[in-house]
């Protein structure tokens, strides 16, 4: 009796152990460390959404405030306590079964039967299930801690874009300012008969061709700070942040564009991932072929009374004749393959997405400096020069005005390459956060406008 206690105790302890609960804050934790060492700058982890939103937002506040306050990614978060439970419930004891029975004879007292039984297949398979649901509980918290990094690079995304709109929303707002002048100087002129019709058509075009823009620069904010919003989880009064309006400068050091590749792979959340899945897998069919072959044994003590209580052992088993578990071998071999050949896919993907990612920041990098160190001093230039010769009365209004709206225009260029080199350099970040967002696995994502116009080795 006291064999039998000490056994079922440690069965016992051996379920207890299973814990159901997520520790949210582990996941923070290692969601920061992965941003810090991608670069990644981040905003301490004790303060709460109201002490952000009451200062102006940065893209590192915006990325805070979306990963405490989005409720699309508590939910996502509650696929790890899902599988928590599963793992709880796979690793379960089997629980006995107790029948009994009573006969009756004319005279005589009742005769009873009572017996227990215990499932021991199940139970010598429970470990072995349970390892393939460890498995898939490490795959979960690497997704959640992955869901985490995605909303933070999205919310980061988010907030370029409505700077960026914002700052071509003011260029488009000196243009129409210019444009309305010049429709306004054009036809007083053509009223004191000074310029031909034509010169006045060709400013009132230009004025109302500016406002249009400059109603899709408007749309465009607007648009870009609800996105921003939806991003960060905010509804009513907590939308009335106020923001930086400015995009960064670009930073004198980069990233070292030439390891993204070897970095990317190294750090990959996702290759880890799919290696849990495959392991998962594996196991699964390790279990599902073992299953297959084992007898369906139970075992247990059975009591009878007659005249005396008469006390055995009971023994039931199941002889695996006609099946054993083909379908579930099958098909727990195919999802195996099935895992394996994703992860090759995601390998791949991985590696060429990096290549990528470090050409198109590259590029991007160019081309903020060619417009920074070229083209705006060399449409400067030209305003100047213009300037010049209209106080020399050289040429007319309309002339200097036009230079100016090249200037403009140029300007606006300049603010959505600079868009361009902060989203690919975040990107970048996301990938040596180990992580292959929607936006660079293929995934169309519609972007916010901001102007008119034993697994498997890798």
């Amino acid at each position: 009796m006291r064999t039998a206690a000490a056994l079922w105790v440690g069965l016992l302890a051996l379920t207890g152990c299973v814990s159901t609960n997520v520790d949210y804050s582990e996941l923070h934790s290692a969601a920061e460390g992965r941003l810090r060492r991608a670069g990644a700058a981040t905003p301490r982890l004790g303060q709460d959404v109201k002490a952000l939103l009451s200062r102006p937002l940065s893209a590192e506040a915006a990325s805070r405030v979306a990963v405490l306050n989005n409720p699309g990614l508590r939910a996502s978060l509650e696929e790890l306590a899902q599988a928590q439970a599963q793992l709880a419930s796979v690793k379960r004891l089997p629980n006995p079964t107790v029948e009994g029975a009573m006969r009756f004879r004319r005279g005589e007292r009742a005769d009873l039967e009572v017996g227990a039984m215990l499932d021991l297949t199940e139970l010598a398979l429970a470990l072995s299930r349970g390892g393939a649901a460890e498995a898939g509980v490490s795959a979960s918290q690497l997704s959640a801690v992955g869901a985490i990094l995605d909303l933070s690079f999205e919310a980061r995304e988010a907030f370029y874009h409505y700077q960026a709109a914002v700052q071509v929303l003011e260029l488009r707002r000196s243009i129409l300012d210019a444009m309305s002048a010049s429709a306004e100087l054009a036809a007083r002129l053509r009223e004191a008969g000074n310029i031909p019709e034509l010169e006045r058509v060709n400013a009132q075009s230009a004025f109302l061709e500016a406002r249009i823009n400059h109603q899709r620069a408007e749309a465009a904010v607007a648009g870009a700070r609800e996105q921003l919003n939806a991003t960060m989880g905010l509804w009513g009064r907590a939308t009335e942040w106020q923001a930086e309006t400015r995009l960064p400068e670009m930073p004198e050091t980069e990233l070292a564009v030439d390891k993204l590749e070897q970095e990317s792979v190294r750090a990959s959340l996702d290759l880890q991932i799919a290696k849990q899945r495959f392991t998962a897998s594996a196991r699964s069919a390790n279990v599902s072929r073992a299953a297959g072959f084992l007898p369906e044994l139970r075992a247990g003590v059975s009591a009878e009374r007659d005249e005396h209580w008469a006390v055995g052992p009971a023994v039931e088993l199941e002889v695996p004749l006609f099946y054993q578990g083909q379908g579930e071998v099958a098909s727990a071999r195919a999802e195996m393959r099935r895992q394996r050949e994703l992860y090759t896919d995601l390998a791949i993907r991985l590696r060429a997405t990096a290549r990528s990612a470090a050409t198109r920041l590259l590029v991007a990098r160019e081309g903020v400096a060619y417009y920074r160190d070229v083209l705006l001093p060399a449409k400067q230039k030209i305003v100047d020069e213009t300037l010049l010769q209209y106080n020399a009365m050289s040429i007319g209004a309309f002339q200097l005005l036009q230079a100016k709206r090249d200037q403009i225009e140029t300007a606006r260029g300049f603010i959505e390459q600079l868009l361009e080199y902060w989203v690919a350099r975040t990107r970048a970040e996301q990938l040596l956060s180990g992580r292959l967002g929607k936006q660079q696995a293929g995934v169309p994502v519609q972007e916010i406008a901001v102007g008119a116009g034993s697994g498997p080795t890798h």
